[in-house]
């Protein structure tokens, strides 16, 4: 029987073969096995949160790789080095090859070396920002920032990463300095606005919502003074005004936020702005309203006075003669073309 079954297997089978590949499986069933009850144990953790649970479930993963690989190299260092031995021929192209993947894996070690970023930060690399939910030992995974531009129609998308990036362009991490970030909330105005008016709206909002985090905030602040010896950050919101072209004025309001609520910031103080702009324009309108009102009333006042003027005077005449009366006289005949009217004389 077993000489049968040598007959059917290829040359290279020998016991030392089936040895390694029988070592090679059991090894790869104990590591799932025990990776998947250190997976278990994380999720059943209740009071870790759910970004600690994430970072550890991609560190056991990434170990469990690591681990994997090694136990091969170290089964089959023998046949793997025969195996090299013939290779030779087709080494470049092996290499060209696994170039890139090659690549992802120095970006994976110089992640590692720098501490660039892990997982539950905010980063943006290569114009994708969001938030790191997984980190491989090829590509890193973000969860699309959910904030809308005028360029995009769709958020909270999740976005993978090639770690080759990682050599070659820059990364921004918005949380490496902890939970707090400078917002910069932008408008443009034009000359002729009332530029007083939104910067008094934009400056009150914002200082109501910094005011509801401001205890927090300077805690922060002497963390990082300590931690990184970094001079403390503005913790009061202040106003840039800038003049870049003729027509219009530039507001530039910049505010510490929280990460995670700085979209929701950015909303509210913009639309403390518009009700303002609104409030203005309808006092505007009022006063206009009612200054037209006693333009009318006056004009009405005039036109009654007039009217009375016209219809008549009644004069009382003097005490006269003996017994003090007075006498009227009407006119019998009305002076031609004329209107009839009564006059008062008296009695010499």
């Amino acid at each position: 029987m077993l000489a049968t079954l040598k007959h059917w297997l290829p040359d290279f089978v020998d016991r030392s073969f089936v040895q390694s590949l029988t070592a090679s499986l059991i090894f790869l069933v104990l590591l799932l096995l025990l990776r998947m009850l250190v997976n278990r144990a994380i999720l059943k953790r209740g009071n870790l949160e759910a970004e600690s649970k994430r970072r550890w479930l991609a560190a056991v993963r990434n170990t469990t790789v690591l681990v994997f690989l090694a136990g091969i190299l170290f089964l089959w260092g023998r046949e793997l080095q025969t195996l090299a031995v013939s290779m030779v021929a087709i080494a470049a192209a092996i290499v060209l090859a696994t170039r890139e993947m090659f690549l992802c894996l120095m970006g994976t070690i110089y992640r590692a070396i720098s501490n660039a970023y892990s997982v539950g930060d905010r980063i943006e690399i290569n114009g994708m920002r969001g938030l790191v939910i997984d980190t491989t030992l090829l590509s890193t995974t973000l969860l699309e920032s959910t904030r809308a531009y005028a360029s995009k129609d769709t958020v909270g998308r999740t976005v993978t990463v090639p770690n080759s990036l990682l050599l070659t362009l820059p990364v921004f991490n918005e949380a490496r300095l902890g939970s707090y970030i400078v917002q910069t909330v932008h408008i443009s105005l034009g000359r002729s606005e009332d530029w007083q008016l939104a910067e008094r709206a934009m400056m009150a909002e914002a200082s109501a919502i910094v005011a509801a985090y401001a205890d927090d905030l300077r805690r922060h602040a002497r963390q990082l003074e300590r931690a990184y010896a970094l001079e403390t950050p503005t913790l009061e919101p202040r106003m840039r005004v800038s003049l870049d072209d003729r027509e219009t004025i530039h507001l530039r309001l910049q505010l510490p936020a929280p990460l995670g609520r700085r979209a929701r910031i950015e909303q509210r103080i913009l639309r403390a702005y518009l009700l303002a702009l609104n409030a203005a324009k309808n006092a505007d309108g009022a006063t206009d309203e009612s200054g037209n009102e006693d333009g009318d009333e006056n004009r009405d006042g005039n036109g009654n006075g007039n009217m009375k003027g016209t219809t008549g005077k009644k004069t009382a005449a003097p005490d006269g003669g003996k017994d003090g009366g007075a006498n009227v006289r009407p006119r019998s005949d009305p002076p031609p073309g004329g209107s009839s009217s009564s006059t008062s004389s008296e009695d010499g």
